[in-house]
């Protein structure tokens, strides 16, 4: 008899969601017209690309509708019921060569990601543990299958699918890897802050 358990408390939770009715091309034209009427954009974590302004999830527009669709059927299931959201978003266009350096968002409690377009190779989400400095050794010392067991590990990358949304803890640092296609990369981001 094997007396011996690995059990993980304190959990970093990732919500995952596939939105798979997105009409592609009248989201993706959205977001290139928001790009002409914006060229500059702005730069914040964005290394090359574009960043659009700010848009409220109340705003009417195809975004906007899928995202409170995405949403109401993801992470908000797992929320208290009484709870209200504050939602804003922006869309990232990466070209070619760029990339999203390293960032957190301290003035949100959640953030995410909605992908609209994934050429291959155009760059996966890397999120970086909690831990990875006081936890440095200890998760050097542990064999594959229990670091595998327990998802403890420095870094996680996740693949980037059209339709895919992550939700998860704002203050979870996190990177968009360079884009090493030939083709723009297209996602929504997105901070909620929970409403007592």
């Amino acid at each position: 008899m094997n007396n011996y358990t690995a059990r993980m408390i304190f959990p970093t939770i990732i919500h995952e969601y596939l939105y798979d009715k997105i009409d592609e091309k009248e989201a993706i034209d959205f977001c290139y017209r928001q790009k002409k009427l914006d060229p500059q954009g702005k730069v914040l974590s964005n290394r090359g690309g574009w960043h659009s302004d700010f848009f409220n999830v109340t705003d009417d527009n195809i975004i906007s509708n899928i995202l409170t669709e995405g949403l109401g059927k993801s992470i908000f299931t797992a929320f208290h019921p009484s709870l209200g959201f504050s939602i804003c978003y922006w869309i990232m266009i990466n070209c070619p060569s760029s990339y999203n350096a390293s960032h957190t968002h301290p003035d949100a409690h959640f953030s995410g990601v909605l992908w609209l377009k994934v050429p291959e190779n155009s760059g996966k989400i890397k999120f970086d543990s909690p831990f990875s400095h006081t936890g440095h050794v200890e998760t050097l010392s542990y064999l594959d299958e229990v670091k595998d067991q327990t998802a403890f590990y420095h870094s996680m990358t996740f693949s980037p699918k059209v339709g895919k949304m992550l939700t998860f803890p704002s203050a979870l640092r996190h990177e968009v890897l360079l884009n090493e296609s030939d083709e723009d990369r297209i996602a929504i981001s997105y901070n909620i802050n929970i409403l007592k």
